[in-house]
């Protein structure tokens, strides 16, 4: 028996001792843990935030109990970019660490309102909902926890409680707009009309004089289908305030929902004048009016008439000058918007964006050699972005300068890498070791675009080894192998080699585009396989909007395929699509057109009188009529 006793007190002696030192290096680890929170709080407060995340996360690893250490480090994690931070499980996680601090420290007003906002946008609505409500049962004087319950309902879904926060947070701080259109919102969305109009009228009881309030009880009026009513309060608005703005756009839109164009104008000259609205605003209205009106192709004359109001006001303004130029270049009047643009740049030169609409106009009008001379008058006043070297870049591409092309795209490349060669093969070896992701990308885009000038210049060897050498920057570079295949096989070269590039290009997010399914399926042609080719070359227009000009080739392919096929009304058709598609681009090659018109003619003879298919002379005039109908 004795034996026993002192077998069972050396058994609680043991016990006793391990718990006390357990005790012991859990008051170390914590300890240690706090001297890294304390590290992590002093960067933090430096704002060298990657170094708080490290000594955060390193204090929480020490001792996961430390719910300040937990705060800390899972609140950091919702800021870090990372992927594998920021997927759902790793975000639920974060949340799930930031609990024990919220439920040991109810009391902390700014961490439970957050905790109760990430468990919301986390779509754990009722955690979310829990915190916020203790949180103000503890602060009953904080009205904005009210607005994130409010919130917190609305994203769950419970629309009555959404509309009763925003009640209470009312109570405490009174009526306004912006509350009101909150609760209103809530009603509409939950069908409470009746509630949604006793609130609006309330408002309107409190504010009699305030136009604001009649213009909103208009707005929801419109909203339940009521737009006489509407329009009734828009007026009443207009003569709370009759100078102002705001009720005469109320007015505008309600005639524009009608389709009543000249009571819109009407009242738009009116807006245009008013005197609360500034040159932004007025812009911007202008702007969308203007893009209604080519939109649904109305006159012309009506988008001028309002653009002398402005201009009678602002008369040198940028902003104004910029919007009456695109408006001219949208209705087809280059000249005009040349000329305007060069206002806006005389009076701000720095603006890059107006130098490169500048050099646009000019395009349009044709002017290709005074688009490249503007570029290098616009080198005096500003240092060009790669937007507007591109589209330098483009411009001399178009006019056939292709030295001048080809010199800006080696500058751009040398700028990624200095003295990188361009005139042979290349290997990753090449270049430098420390290059990024971002700047290798950048390098095999600038490759493929000088194998494009050089095969416009017809240097093919050239040309071919530039995407060569774009290819070995990045394997998956699907553009360079597309134009590299698509290419290789117009000159008559390795058909077989033609094919890989072109199949190895349709991946991932390149496998329904529509130029790389043209290119697979005309290689298929190519080589004899007429039936294998129509399939993929029905799947890339599949995938070509209705009037994409860019499709142009695609359907000349596709009549070409099928007439390989002895589908003559089919190709036939495909042809005139072509044909159409050709109409909607600028600079198109009058021999493009005719070679496909002559393809139409020749295949018109093949086809029987009861195909439906016309022929003969009559074909082309057919066509032009189908275009112009259109």
């Amino acid at each position: 028996m004795k034996r026993h006793q002192g077998i069972i007190i050396t058994l609680l002696s043991a016990i006793l001792m391990a718990g006390i030192f357990s005790a012991q290096a859990e008051t170390a680890r914590r300890k240690k843990a706090r001297h890294l929170y304390a590290a992590g709080a002093l960067r933090q407060a430096q704002a060298d935030d990657h170094s708080a995340y490290e000594y955060y996360k390193r204090a929480w690893e020490t001792d996961p109990t430390y719910p300040e250490a937990a705060w800390a480090y899972a609140s950091q994690r919702l800021y870090i970019p990372l992927d594998t931070l920021q997927s759902r499980t790793e975000l639920d996680r974060s949340l799930e660490m930031m609990k024990p601090y919220i439920d040991a420290y109810p009391e902390d007003l700014y961490e439970n309102m957050f905790y109760g906002y990430v468990a919301g946008q986390l779509s754990h609505h009722d955690e979310g909902i829990r915190v916020l409500e203790r949180t103000y049962s503890l602060h009953p004087s904080s009205s904005d926890i009210l607005f994130a319950l409010s919130d917190a309902y609305a994203r769950k879904g419970d629309w009555p409680n959404a509309v009763e926060a925003i009640d209470r947070y009312e109570h405490q701080q009174g009526h306004s707009a912006a509350v009101s259109n909150r609760k209103l919102s809530f009603m509409l969305i939950a069908g409470d009309t009746v509630g949604a109009i006793a609130e609006v009228d309330k408002l309107v009881e409190l504010n009699p004089a305030d136009a604001t309030f009649a213009i909103l009880h208009g707005n929801l009026l419109d909203i339940v289908s009521s737009p006489d009513s509407a329009l009734v309060w828009y007026k009443r608005a207009e003569r709370l305030a009759p100078d102002a703005g705001l009720p005469k756009l109320a007015i505008a839109d309600h005639y524009k929902s009608k389709g009543d164009s000249a009571e819109y104008d009407k009242k738009m000259y009116e807006v245009l004048l008013a005197e609360d609205l500034d040159l932004n605003q007025k812009t911007d209205l202008l702007a969308d009016y203007l893009h209604t009106l080519l939109k649904e192709n109305q006159d012309h004359k009506r988008g001028n008439y309002l653009f002398s109001v402005l201009e009678s006001q602002y008369p040198h303004e940028p902003r104004l000058l910029d919007l009456a130029a695109r408006y001219s270049a949208a209705t087809g009047d280059f000249t005009d918007a040349a000329e305007k643009i060069r206002y806006a740049i005389d009076q701000d030169l720095t603006n890059t964006r107006y130098w490169g609409q500048l050099m646009a106009y000019l395009v349009g009008d044709g002017k290709y050699d005074d688009a490249l001379e503007t570029y290098q008058r616009a080198l005096t006043y500003v240092t060009p972005d790669d937007n507007l070297r591109n589209y330098y870049i483009n411009l001399a591409d178009l006019g056939k300068h292709y030295d001048k092309a080809a010199e800006m795209v080696v500058t751009m490349i040398r700028e990624v890498q200095p003295g990188l060669r361009v005139d042979t093969l290349l290997t990753l070896s090449d270049l430098r070791r420390d290059i990024s992701a971002a700047d290798l990308d950048q390098l095999g885009q600038l490759f493929v675009r000088l194998g494009d000038i050089y095969y416009e210049a017809n240097d093919t060897t050239a040309s071919f080894r530039m995407y060569q050498n774009a290819i070995t920057f990045d394997d998956s570079n699907a553009m360079a192998k597309n134009n590299y295949a698509y290419f290789l096989s117009q000159q008559g070269g390795d058909l077989d080699k033609a094919e890989e590039l072109s199949r190895s290009s349709l991946s991932g997010f390149d496998a329904d585009n529509p130029t790389y399914l043209d290119t697979y399926a005309w290689i298929l042609y190519l080589k004899g396989k007429p039936a294998e080719a129509l399939e993929w070359q029905q799947k890339a227009v599949s995938h070509i909007e209705e009037e994409d000009s860019s499709g142009a080739e695609i359907y000349d392919h596709l009549g070409d395929i099928k007439a390989a096929l002895s589908d003559w009304p089919g190709a036939i058709e495909a042809w005139q699509k072509a044909i159409k598609l050709y109409e909607f681009r600028l600079n198109v090659e009058k021999e493009t057109v005719d070679a496909i018109e002559k393809k139409v003619k020749d295949a018109s003879q093949k086809v029987p009188a009861d195909d439906g298919v016309s022929n003969g002379a009559n074909e082309k005039d057919e066509v032009k009529a189908d275009t112009t109908h259109e």
